[in-house]
């Protein structure tokens, strides 16, 4: 581990109590394997200063949990999962690079915000934003997340989820975030019917008060959602009738979007607003 990593852990460490103290122990250990390559027990040991019964039952857990596996030799190397974790991650940054180009013409051609979202947990963290020329503004930034079930990128997302994530969210709490937040299981279900038909999802001033939202899934060539795109106005600027125009911009630029992904989008019908 670099001589920052160590510093980083060690104060991590310091400040940890409990459980935690064991969770940062493991992390620096996968932290040292992902470093320096496979490593036997003793140079764990010797690397990381933690006793050696420490270490073993440490290491132990991360292999079980395939962060961690051992090789022919017996040594230590990363394991399957933190092959997925760090695909995952990389496939999020490939997204966000591809869209920029298409989030910078929506704009232009929308004059309001364009977000790009992915799904975390039970929330859509925002990877992405193009900015309005416009003074006034929706408040989300960057690395900042919001419900799925208040939001049209959440709602393009779970309408595309699998059945498990689905039925999570349906089961609450669906927390009233404005005065147009659905927070009726039954309600949101259907939502997530009509949002499907038509190819688009709306968020009506359901997730931040005097902002309409319209967002379109963008999938990757399994076919799976794995971003979503809207485009966000104060609604005295975003009036319902104007959905189905702006909604076929953005099915515009996530079917490209897709496209580059390596999917091929199938064409929507615009005209249904809810």
């Amino acid at each position: 581990m670099s001589r920052t990593g160590m510093d980083v852990e060690s104060k991590v460490l310091r400040e940890a109590t409990g459980t935690a103290k064991a969770l940062v122990k493991g992390l620096a250990l996968v932290d040292l394997v992902a470093e320096a390559g496979p490593q036997r027990l003793t140079d764990l040991v010797e690397a990381s200063g933690v006793p050696r019964g420490t270490v073993l039952r440490l290491l132990d857990v991360l292999c079980g949990s395939e962060l961690l596996r051992t090789d022919a030799a017996g040594r230590y190397e990363l394991g399957p999962r933190a092959a997925v974790w760090g695909q995952r991650f990389l496939h999020r940054l490939d997204v966000r690079e591809r869209a920029e180009d298409l989030m910078r013409g929506l704009t232009e051609r929308t004059r309001e915000t364009c977000y790009l979202g992915v799904r975390q947990g039970l929330q859509v963290l925002y990877i992405a934003k193009s900015d309005s020329p416009q003074a006034v503004r929706p408040a989300a930034v960057v690395g900042s997340v919001n419900p799925l079930y208040s939001t049209g990128i959440g709602k393009a997302l779970l309408a595309h989820a699998d059945e498990a994530t689905v039925r999570a969210v349906l089961d609450g709490p669906l927390t009233a975030r404005t005065p147009n937040t659905i927070t009726d299981a039954d309600a949101l279900a259907a939502e997530l019917a009509a949002t499907r038909r038509r190819g688009y999802a709306v968020d009506e001033i359901e997730n931040e008060d005097g902002v309409r939202c319209v967002a379109v899934p963008v999938f990757d060539h399994t076919g799976t959602a794995v971003a979503a795109l809207s485009v966000s106005a104060p609604a005295y600027r975003f009036p319902r009738e104007d959905l189905p125009a702006i909604a076929e911009l953005a099915l515009e630029a996530a079917a490209e979007l897709s496209a580059r992904l390596g999917h091929r989008t199938a064409g929507h019908d615009t005209k249904e607003v809810s």
